[in-house]
């Protein structure tokens, strides 16, 4: 999966602005969303676990990781980003290494793919997932993020990116898990801390869990007829290597 002939990545880096800010920095806001996911995920504490980031973008993960004592690896579409993790002293690799080889076969204890296999075919999907599996130890947790394929809320964020090549559903995602072996422990809401925010943002925040537990339910059996579907605008999944 290197950057190499794939439209739009050319110049993926400037268009996140990730070009020009120093690599591995996660403010406070990013800082409580990583710790919230990974507490409700069971992937907390991180220190002294082996952990992978499957696309580490500009290293917020890598850093927020590190500080708190976890052994990180990380693999990384994009060459530059690669080189720049490397030069800021973290041990990451293209993601187009053999994983079994370059990780370890059973050596992980969890994988993060945040905003990830959006950008995957199918194909490149279910192999990925497929050396996850293998890279993991018995009991070790995938946790993901992706817009939600069930929500009309997520077109935005699904559409928004030339390099989104795959729409993912509630039920595609526990598809594939069973596919490669995996169990599927939860897919749901994405993590969204009240605490540590400002007035204001707390405030918004708590408006919008209150519409979306209000509207949310009715939406899904009116229009759905799924109690399953995820109507947040991203999707979050674990997903555990059987004992």
């Amino acid at each position: 999966m290197s950057d190499a002939g794939y439209g739009g990545y050319g110049d993926y880096g400037a268009w996140k602005g990730w070009s020009g800010r120093e690599f591995g920095q996660c403010g406070p806001e990013l800082a409580r969303y990583f710790l919230a996911e990974l507490r409700s995920a069971g992937l907390w504490p991180i220190a002294g676990l082996s952990l992978l980031e499957v696309g580490f973008g500009n290293g917020e993960f890598a850093q927020w990781a590190t500080s708190h004592g976890a052994k990180y690896l990380g693999i990384e579409r994009l060459s530059e980003l690669v080189s720049a993790g490397r030069a800021a002293g973290y041990c990451v690799h293209a993601s187009d290494c053999e994983l079994a080889r370059t990780v370890g076969v059973n050596s992980l204890d969890g994988v993060v793919a945040f905003d990830v296999f959006e950008h995957l075919d199918l194909s490149e999907l279910q192999r990925l997932m497929s050396d996850l599996w293998q890279c993991l130890r018995p009991g070790g947790l995938l946790v993901g993020r992706v817009p939600s394929g069930d929500s009309p809320f997520a077109r935005a964020i699904q559409h928004g990116d030339i390099t989104h090549r795959l729409i993912l559903g509630n039920s595609a995602l526990r598809q594939i898990a069973a596919s490669c072996g995996f169990q599927v422990l939860r897919v749901g809401e994405p993590a969204f801390p009240l605490r540590g925010q400002s007035l204001k943002s707390t405030l918004k925040r708590g408006l919008v869990r209150i519409v979306r537990a209000s509207v949310f339910p009715f939406l899904r059996w009116v229009f759905l007829a799924n109690e399953q579907a995820v109507l947040t605008p991203n999707m979050l999944f674990v997903m555990r290597k059987p004992l």
